[in-house]
């Protein structure tokens, strides 16, 4: 009787100091809770973007693997524009923008009037933040103008 009943506290015991260790395991961690915010742990860059964006739409199925192939088409003729050397570096910027803009047509097509819609505002927004630099400043000089 004794036996079995250290068997059973050091069990218990046992169970009680691995259930922390085993839970631990099931929480997501605070970097994956957050994997589309930018920041530390955070994805970056424009495939995270466009993956974001994708998710803000809403997407079906169908839309999603369209959305998918067009982004893989368009880092493949970015990719192409950044190796070729008949492009001169100061031409390439600007061949990036048409790329961009005829990919976004694209991407807009696929969509429904109310994602479109959405999908303009997303984009808008995304040119203010552009347009006002890495830390919202309106000017690069530290002025107020523009």
């Amino acid at each position: 009787m004794k036996n079995q009943l250290k068997s059973v506290s050091l069990i218990l015991t046992l169970a009680i100091a691995v259930l922390p260790a085993l839970r631990a395991e099931d929480t997501p961690s605070a970097k994956s809770e957050y994997k589309h915010e930018r920041g530390p742990g955070g994805k970056r860059g424009p495939g995270a973007m466009m993956e974001h964006t994708a998710n803000e739409l809403g997407l079906t199925v169908d839309q999603e693997a369209k959305w998918k192939a067009i982004n893989q088409q368009e880092k493949s003729a970015l990719k192409a524009l950044r190796e070729d050397p008949a492009v001169a570096k100061e031409d390439k910027r600007a061949k990036a923008r048409e790329i961009n803009k005829s990919f976004a047509e694209q991407r807009r097509a696929i969509l429904t009037a109310d994602q479109a819609k959405k999908f303009d505002e997303l984009r808008a927004k995304m040119r203010e933040r552009r347009e006002q630099g890495p830390r919202g400043d309106h000017a690069k000089d530290g002025s107020d103008e523009k």
